[in-house]
């Protein structure tokens, strides 16, 4: 299969790139946009909420870190005693959970 040459495949990019040739002095041709504009971003409120919601969970939670620390001294010791039933209800309300999330 062969192509012919008509037409100008330049001059069809520069179109589709909203870029277009200008009058040329001394020879030199030189682009210019077709448009010129500020570019805009909008969040939505709900795209906030979750930023907000994030940066809350990045902050440290000083009651989380006492608890690990009980737990780190308990271990340490070698007085930790869990029930095996607690541990298969936190797992099972961790799956439910991840399921609904």
């Amino acid at each position: 299969m062969q192509i012919s040459g008509h037409g100008n495949v330049d001059h069809l990019a520069k179109l589709l790139l909203g870029v277009q040739e200008t009058e040329s002095s001394g020879g030199r041709q030189t682009a210019a946009r077709t448009q010129v504009g500020k570019d805009e971003v909008q969040i939505s409120a709900q795209a906030k909420e979750l930023q907000r919601i994030r940066e809350l969970t990045n902050q440290p939670d000083p009651e989380r870190t006492e608890h690990v620390e009980r737990i780190r001294r308990a271990l340490d010791s070698g007085t930790y005693d869990v029930s095996g039933r607690a541990v298969g209800d936190a797992l099972i309300k961790q799956v439910l959970t991840d399921a609904i999330l």
